[in-house]
């Protein structure tokens, strides 16, 4: 890790995938329910050879990404003051009512209050970076913020939907005052689609919706679209992905998600966190590049934009 001398830095990234690995096919009536639910579309454009399907109870993966985070920080549980959690809006009744309670005693954070973002499905978790680094961290006394990013399905009929296929993984970070990271955030932004959230998107709105975010990060952070190495979108049906890059304005080959797609399918809001991650362990972050993560979802679009650091 790198130090930021600047202020927040935002590192330590872990991903724990499902233990258990399949294909699309292994999934009773798959071909049915897809040509049901994504309009007839040619599966095998989709991208997706194979996803992860959780085994255990979900605390477990998100104790082992925390751990992950925290071991690589080198903070320790009780120096921990905020746990921020984001999930996308179906899984919040499967968390149950002493999901957090059961997080902190596992983890030993004995001085952290947990926060719970969602509302936003694949969103949330851009939206939760931002409230963890703007809000939380904005206390000076506040020093590190754990960002944990939930999605899993657990019934089989549930993963195949509108041009996606759902798997389950937990994604982590540290949001740390000390200024160590592997990048900074330059700004974000998230725009709603009424329309979308009725059911009734169009080229137009989800256009209007994109554009409008990506207009104001770009203008806070003082960066172009010219500007950034990476896009993390979400991973979607690519030929989806490719489309809603272009109806707003990205360069399509700057995309990263072809290989995290192709190994573990759409993981929610977890997505671009792990196109992130899976972008630095093969190439690498460098100081001073330019990074943005997209998240899309019906009604709404967000987006960060990041610095090496």
């Amino acid at each position: 890790m790198t130090t930021d001398p600047t202020g927040i830095g935002i590192g330590s990234f872990a991903c724990v995938f499902g233990d258990q690995r399949r294909k699309p096919h292994d999934i009773p009536g798959f071909e049915a329910l897809w040509d049901e639910r994504s309009s007839g579309a040619d599966f095998s454009a989709m991208g997706c050879e194979t996803f992860r399907t959780m085994t255990a109870p979900v605390e477990e993966y998100v104790i082992e990404a925390v751990r992950r985070t925290l071991d690589d920080g080198a903070v320790a549980p009780a120096d921990v003051d905020y746990l921020v959690l984001a999930t996308s809006d179906a899984r919040l009744a499967a968390l149950g009512a002493d999901f957090a309670a059961r997080l902190l005693d596992a983890l030993g954070l004995v001085d952290c209050v947990p926060v719970l973002l969602s509302y936003q499905q694949c969103c949330s978790s851009l939206t939760a970076l931002r409230h963890g680094h703007d809000l939380l961290l904005g206390d000076p006394d506040a020093r590190h913020a754990v960002l944990v990013s939930l999605d899993f399905t657990p019934d089989d009929d549930d993963r195949v939907r509108s041009f996606a296929l759902f798997g389950d993984a937990v994604a982590s970070c540290l949001i740390s005052r000390s200024g160590q990271g592997l990048v900074r955030l330059l700004a974000s932004a998230v725009r709603a689609d009424h329309e979308g959230l009725l059911g009734r998107d169009s080229f137009v709105s989800r256009q209007r919706a994109a554009q409008s975010a990506l207009t104001r990060a770009g203008a806070s952070a003082g960066r172009r679209a010219t500007d950034v190495t990476r896009v993390f979108p979400t991973n979607l049906y690519a030929p989806i992905t490719l489309f809603n890059a272009s109806i707003a304005g990205l360069h399509r080959d700057r995309l990263h998600f072809a290989g995290t797609l192709a190994a573990y399918g759409h993981c929610g809001n977890s997505d671009w966190l792990i196109n992130l991650v899976d972008h630095h362990d093969e190439t690498g972050i460098r100081p001073g590049e330019t990074h943005l993560a997209v998240s899309s979802a019906p009604g709404f679009f967000a987006c960060a934009l990041f610095e090496g650091i």
